[in-house]
């Protein structure tokens, strides 16, 4: 090592956490650097980006870079943390440029195989000495660009990023912004999107150019959150020199059901470039998929160049899906090598849509039945009645159904049921803002009025903590559920990766003071206060004491409902979220098509599948505003809480925007009772919620048992449908309204269970 320099004026240097933040000197790619601490020397990241504040005139050996136009952060090699010794550790708020390097900046962490279906080996240079940036919790690892920010530059470099997130949360800033990442390495397991970009308004100024550059993500657990490697919307990216191998993550640009737009609402045109890039396991929906469902008379190119795919989709799907709605939409693949050792015909590229400006270009392929498959959109409308034949006649689906014609089919228990009965929808799982421990945004005196404008009926409220919002002048007894969302962490569940087993789990009661009688009977919330003040902590529970206090709140006439499962629990074992009969799963969550959605619904059917009597329920979690894109439908004799509490404690209701009404002779959604020869399934299926239907939509009505789907047909969604299936011996059956032009579930019934002995 040669003798000390002195660090020149722009440099801000970290040491890593186990390092003294008081010495003179600071070591860099093996120079020494003496420093002055405070000025510019530091103990963490964050200390160091708000000293920050001015542009270094030279570059420092060893770094691939001509000159800086922003401070310029090293760090040293070791573990750092955001921000030493305060909750604030999670996360760096962004509000001016920066270039931030690791010890190993400008050092590649790939180093190309010889042979293409090999994957490019781990650089040993990158092994030691490496500087990797940690989060002390799962939920707060982000570098958070909020709105107004004017940095119009962001660099890392040379960095092991463990739990780490970018989330540029710009849409109306007026600006021409630059990110970078590049030589970046990504440590498992990740629980949020890594490189989240929000769409800019469509009147918005601002423009992104993104490069993602030599980065590798290799081994990586999403832990079943259903999160993405990134969701772009900027007017250019560049993805160069990645290897991306067994990725759990949706590593594709749009959803699993592609509604998520890649050009900018504000952009005439976009594009992405893929290149030099290998891809090996991508073992979440779609692998690489681009969506366009706004593209218009907008133009939008993707060119993917020189890159290897290898196995890099699950069975059945291509590497590529990439939207073509119209001759606007270029894709351009060229030079890349393609192999599918899947035991399962597929194409190597999916291509959504008419558009015909398609270039392929000496591409290799080994295993794939073709080059290319064309999937035309579904323009068509559903017709106004299901094919309920006059006759009797056989569903022919796997679990094939005798299907009772019109001529003789019976639906007065269905008529006696519902009597005097309407349609009312509301969201199940809301936070408001009302004093004490409630986090939610917008004031609980405001919602009834607002969710009047958006066509909503109930709500149940949840706000954490507390009891305060029953007792409130603007408590709604008309519009509100009763209820709180404490969260607890199980100490004794034994599956768990990445040891997270926290839940939050959502009380619901008939009355006012239930509550208060939960908390008098279990002393571990050492709740304090009264009514309008009082507080409790999130206790921990083993699994024993847990279903106690489920036996109790259900014993008083409460229900218990665990909301967004697969956001914090992670397990490979679906009794690890079963909270006992009788309770609620939360399966639709957020929006009906979001990827939570999907992994909740998917861990419902397997608890059906196990014999667990679990119903569903659904919401949108909302902390901000009144929201009405996750709505449940129930059939009551009047809008009123407490009336909308126990239709669903019967699980008699339907989770999503379509009415559904259910009935086995006499028994509706939710009941258990015993299979006897010659008993009828009757389905009426209407009343659409309006603020989701669509005028040209085409919908699925699909009936499943526990043996597999038992009918299905299309309809257009605007009149009633009614359908009668002879009912075998079977465990349950239960109704879903699938989206057919979207891609997803949205409305389904709680199940009628036969097992009762």
């Amino acid at each position: 090592m040669e003798k000390t320099k002195e660090l020149p004026s722009g440099y801000y240097a970290v040491v890593a956490c186990d390092e003294d933040a008081s010495k003179d000197f600071f070591i860099y790619k093996g120079e020494k650097y003496s420093v002055t601490p405070g000025k510019n020397l530091f103990s963490c990241l964050n200390d160091a980006y708000v000293a920050s504040d001015t542009v270094p005139c030279k570059v420092l050996e060893g770094l691939d870079y001509e000159s800086f136009d922003t401070p310029v952060i090293i760090m040293s090699g070791g573990e750092h943390l955001y921000n030493k010794g305060t909750p604030a550790g999670r996360s760096i708020k962004v509000d001016h440029s920066v270039t931030i390097l690791g010890n190993n900046a400008s050092r590649n962490p790939n180093l190309t195989s010889s042979s293409p279906s090999e994957r490019p080996m781990l650089n040993p240079e990158r092994q030691s000495d490496e500087t990797i940036l940690v989060s002390d919790s799962f939920w707060w690892g982000r570098f958070i660009i909020d709105e107004g920010c004017r940095a119009d530059k962001i660099i890392f470099d040379g960095i092991t990023l463990s739990q780490m997130c970018l989330e540029d949360m710009r849409r109306n800033t007026e600006l021409d912004a630059y990110i970078s990442f590049r030589n970046i390495i990504h440590r498992s397991p990740i629980f949020r999107t890594m490189y989240k970009i929000l769409h800019p308004t469509k009147s918005s100024a601002l423009k992104r150019k993104v490069e993602i550059i030599n980065i590798r993500i290799e081994d990586m657990d999403d832990a079943d959150y259903g999160n993405y490697f990134m969701t772009p919307a900027v007017d250019e990216l560049i993805l160069d020199g990645l290897v991306v191998a067994n990725t759990t993550q949706i590593f594709g640009f749009t959803s699993a059901c592609g509604d998520i737009s890649n050009i900018p609402e504000n952009a005439q045109n976009a594009r992405i470039t893929i290149k030099n890039s290998y891809f090996e396991a991508l073992l979440s929906e779609n692998s690489i998929r681009t969506a366009l469902p706004d593209l218009g008379e907008r133009s939008f190119e993707v060119t993917v160049d020189s890159c290897i795919f290898n196995n890099a989709s699950l069975p059945g799907e291509p590497p590529l899906t990439l939207d073509v709605p119209t001759d606007k939409a270029s894709v351009t693949v060229r030079n890349s090598t393609f192999i599918n050792s899947h035991d399962i015909s597929v194409s190597a590229i999916r291509l959504n849509g008419s558009g015909c400006s398609i270039h392929l270009e000496n591409n290799t392929l080994s295993g794939f039945t073709a080059e290319t498959q064309r999937i035309l959109p579904d323009h068509g409308k559903g017709p106004d009645y299901v094919e309920n034949h006059a006759s009797d006649w056989e569903s022919g689906c796997p679990d094939s159904h005798t299907v009772i014609g019109t001529d003789k089919a019976d639906f007065s228990n269905l008529d006696k049921l519902y009597e005097g009965k309407r349609a009312y929808y509301g969201d199940l799982h809301v936070h408001t803002s009302c004093g004490g421990t409630s986090d939610g945004a917008y004031p609980m005196k405001d919602w009834p009025g607002t969710m009047d404008e958006l066509h909503l009926d109930f709500a149940a409220v949840v706000d954490h903590g507390q009891m305060r919002g029953f007792f409130l002048p603007e408590w709604d007894d008309e519009r509100f559920i009763i209820g709180t969302e404490p969260g607890t962490a199980i100490t004794d569940l034994t599956s768990c990766r990445h040891n997270l087993r926290s839940m939050h789990y959502n009380m619901l009661f008939p009355h006012k003071y239930g509550l208060a009688m939960v908390m008098a009977n279990f002393p571990e919330y050492k709740f304090k206060g009264d009514e309008l003040t009082g507080t409790y902590v999130y206790a921990r529970f083993t699994k024993e004491r847990f279903r106690e206090l489920v036996d109790y709140i259900q014993s008083i006439g409460g229900a218990v409902v665990h909301p967004h499962p697969k956001m914090m629990i992670c397990s490979d074992d679906p009794l690890d979220y079963y909270i006992g009969e009788h309770t609620f799963l939360e399966t639709l969550y957020d929006k009906y098509g979001s990827n939570y959605s999907i992994r909740n619904y998917d861990l419902w059917k397997k608890l059906l599948a196990l014999g667990k009597h679990v119903y569903a329920s659904g919401g949108s979690d909302t902390h901000g505003g009144v929201r009405n894109d996750t709505v449940s439908t129930f059939y009551t004799t009047e809008r009123l809480g407490i009336t909308f509490f126990e239709t669903m404690k019967r699980g008699d209701f339907s989770v999503g925007a379509v009415g559904i009404q259910m009935a086995i002779d006499d028994s509706p959604m939710g009941s258990e009772i015993s299979f006897v020869d010659g008993m009828v399934l009757n389905v009426r299926v209407g009343d659409f919620y309006k603020c989701e239907i669509c005028d040209d939509g085409k919908y699925e009505i699909r009936i499943f048992t526990d043996k597999g789907l038992a009918y299905a047909s299309a309809y257009n969604g605007q009149l009633t449908q009614n359908i009668a299936l002879k009912v075998q011996d079977r465990a349950f059956y239960r109704v879903e309204i699938f989206d057919l032009k979207q891609g997803f579930v949205i409305s389904h019934s709680n199940p009628i269970w036969l097992d009762k002995k």
